[in-house]
């Protein structure tokens, strides 16, 4: 690894999660504000876990390419442009090819980074926490368009990727990759996600709805982005002294307990802050963990981060969103708790 290596690296996850904040935290409010339907933002909001599922499958007979990943970045950046348009189906088409480009561009990005940086990995990563936190701190203070913000983000983003265009460390392998090889691994990353369908999408309301007020929230979720971040800093330090394996067990177990924390103690600001620490493990332990072990099991390192990607934060985010729906109520993270604890099992 050299230090240029890790210095573009943290770049590009600064500004990548820095767009991805733009993305989760404005454009909801965005999209209502030009009159779109609380249906229509949904689907919009589908496409990009819908394509972090399905572009992998283009490549398992192909390999990925140098005119790939240009076209890849070209696409993306004209993409955005598209999101001027204030015009339904011009900006679902947006996040579409916004969606197939990340698909593309970031597991490769991410296969690159585990190579070089092993157990270090954290180090770098922890400037795209740092860059989605300080996105959301910055944009609640300060007025500006968001939108154009967005743009000249994602176009400095896919300046910096271009950097790892002629990458030595990753072999743009032609294999094939067998998920059946690996299946209690896949499985529990799929229980795992499932379970935080609840969490993202009403850990804010649920809290309102026993008693946490509003002001404590923002903190709430400050807690679990500063132990990631914490975690991604000095992780080096210990988790090269255990197996992948025996982290990611660990991290989906802890999770259970987390989900199981928020419905026992439901409206207890202390016991609900406590539980969000957990989250060093539910994410960052959890996702180094998932990136070496992948690593070390397939040759075809980048469609093997493609996959990852595209089953946990698209499949599986997408079905646990869907399901959170139908169990919320008190017993919401009493299920969720569940969930995780199959993913843990599974993993035995």
């Amino acid at each position: 690894m050299t230090n240029k290596t890790f210095i573009i690296l943290s770049i590009f996850y600064f500004l990548f999660f820095t767009l991805i904040g733009d993305y989760v935290i404005y454009m909801p409010k965005y999209f209502k504000e030009i009159h779109f339907t609380p249906a229509e933002i949904g689907i919009i909001f589908a496409m990009l876990p819908i394509t972090r599922f399905l572009t992998p499958f283009i490549y398992l007979k192909k390999a990925l390419t140098k005119k790939d990943y240009i076209l890849a970045l070209i696409v993306s950046t004209l993409a955005s442009f598209l999101l001027l348009s204030h015009n339904f189906y011009l900006i679902l088409i947006s996040f579409l090819l916004i969606g197939m480009s990340f698909s593309v561009v970031f597991p490769y990005i991410e296969a690159i980074a585990i190579e070089s940086l092993k157990e270090k990995y954290g180090k770098s990563r922890v400037y795209g926490s740092i860059g989605f936190m300080l996105f959301g701190i910055i944009a609640s203070y300060i007025s500006f368009n968001l939108v154009w913000f967005f743009i000249i983000l994602m176009i400095l983003t896919n300046i910096s990727a271009l950097h790892f265009l002629k990458d030595k460390n990753i072999t743009r392998s032609t294999s094939k990759i067998n998920l059946l090889k690996e299946w209690k691994f896949w499985l529990a990353v799929m229980f795992l996600q499932i379970s935080f369908g609840g969490f993202y999408n009403f850990f804010t309301i649920y809290n309102l709805n026993y008693g946490i007020k509003k002001e404590y929230i923002g903190w709430l979720w400050a807690i679990g982005v500063i132990a990631e971040i914490f975690i991604f800093i000095f992780q080096h330090r210990f988790i090269k002294n255990f197996k992948p394996i025996f982290l990611l067990k660990i991290s989906i177990f802890l999770t259970s307990i987390r989900w199981f924390i928020l419905y026992l103690f439901a409206g207890n600001l202390i016991m609900t802050a406590l539980s969000q620490l957990i989250h060093a493990f539910s994410f960052a332990i959890f996702h180094t963990s998932a990136l070496l072990y992948l690593s070390k099991k397939y040759e075809n390192k980048t469609l093997a981060q493609q996959f990852y990607a595209g089953i946990a934060y698209g499949f599986s985010a997408f079905i646990g969103s869907i399901i959170s729906g139908y169990l919320y109520g008190e017993n919401l993270f009493l299920y969720e708790s569940l969930i995780a604890m199959l993913g843990f099992l599974v993993m035995l």
